[in-house]
């Protein structure tokens, strides 16, 4: 029997994956997406991805939504989460990139952007859709 050997298509930069992270969070609707990039502060990550949803349950659906996709995508999965059952602050670790889920309370209490004040900052609006003109 021979083995073939087949080119893993689905490798990803630590800058895509950052990219796809703001962009699936974004499918969610999380609100205020914020990366704060790390590179020159630390060296266990490049940047954070910060947000917020309106709820627990939205908060869980983006975190899910996140690791789901770059698992099918890019057999991406983290290396660790914690949060997810309360979901007031769901952190999920991907390594380069460590993704935040805040309820906005909670966002405003530990502020990370404030700890985090030296990280170069960049915000992402979150599209609006045809849908949202309905709401």
């Amino acid at each position: 029997m021979t083995t073939r050997t087949v080119p893993d298509d689905r490798e990803i930069t630590a800058e895509a994956l950052l990219q796809r992270v703001v962009e699936l969070c974004q499918e969610r609707k999380a609100e205020d997406v914020v990366v704060l990039d790390v590179r020159e502060l630390v060296e266990y990550m490049d940047a954070m991805v910060i947000c917020t949803g309106r709820s627990p349950r939205q908060n869980r659906a983006i975190a899910e939504h996140v690791m789901t996709q770059l698992k099918r995508e890019h057999r991406v999965l983290p290396l660790s989460k914690a949060g997810h059952d309360a979901g007031a602050w769901i952190c999920v670790d991907l390594v380069d990139v460590v993704l935040h889920v805040f309820e906005p309370e909670a966002r405003a209490h530990y502020d990370l952007e404030l700890l985090w004040a030296d990280a170069e900052r960049t915000e992402h609006e979150t599209p609006v859709t045809e849908d949202d003109d309905d709401l």
